[in-house]
C-alpha cells in the first residue's frame, strides 16, 4: 500500500494515512550533578526507597535534567515511595521523577507504572552507583541515558 491508501467500506470511503516515520530514538541527558544528587539521596535513605522530582527541559527527541527537588511532605518506606500532586507549586519544569529500589532491580513494576508522573522516571538501585541509574518511558521502555559534566 501507498503512504496514502483508499479504502472502500460498506460503501464509504475513507482515507488512511500510513505514518512512514519510525517512532524517535529519545536520548535522556543528566548532569553530572544531578547524578552525584540522585546516587547521594538514595544512599542516605537507604534501605529505604527515596523519590525526587526532576526539572529540565523535555522535547520530542530529548530531555536535558539538570535540577532536583525533593518533594514536599513525601513518603517513603522500604518498598515504596510517593508524594501528594497537590503539594507541589504549578512549575512547567517538572518534567518526571528519580526514585530508587532498594532491592537491586532499576526496573520499573507495575505500581511505579501506575504512578509515572511527567515525561521520564529514573530509577536507581543497590548499590546507587552511574551503571545502576536507568531511564523509562511510561511504558517501561528503557530509555538512553547520558550523564555529561556540563550542558
Amino acid at each position: 500500500m501507498s503512504a496514502n491508501t483508499k479504502i472502500r467500506i460498506k460503501g464509504t470511503n475513507f482515507l488512511v494515512i500510513f505514518d512512514s516515520k519510525t517512532k524517535g530514538h529519545k536520548v535522556i541527558t543528566i548532569t553530572r550533578q544531578v547524578a552525584n544528587g540522585i546516587i547521594t539521596y538514595a544512599k542516605s535513605r537507604h534501605p529505604y526507597e527515596m523519590i525526587l522530582i526532576l526539572q529540565g527541559k523535555n522535547t520530542r527527541d530529548h530531555t536535558v535534567i539538570d535540577r532536583l527537588v525533593i518533594p514536599p511532605f513525601s513518603e517513603s518506606g522500604p518498598f515504596s515511595s510517593g508524594f501528594r500532586m497537590l503539594d507541589l507549586p504549578n512549575d512547567l519544569s517538572y518534567i518526571g521523577t528519580a526514585h530508587s529500589h532498594p532491592g537491586g532491580s532499576n526496573r520499573p513494576s507495575l505500581e511505579d507504572l501506575n504512578h509515572f508522573y511527567g515525561a521520564v522516571s529514573i530509577i536507581i538501585s543497590h548499590p546507587y552507583e552511574d551503571e545502576t541509574i536507568g531511564a523509562f518511558d511510561r511504558n517501561g521502555n528503557a530509555l538512553e541515558l547520558k550523564i555529561v559534566d556540563s550542558l
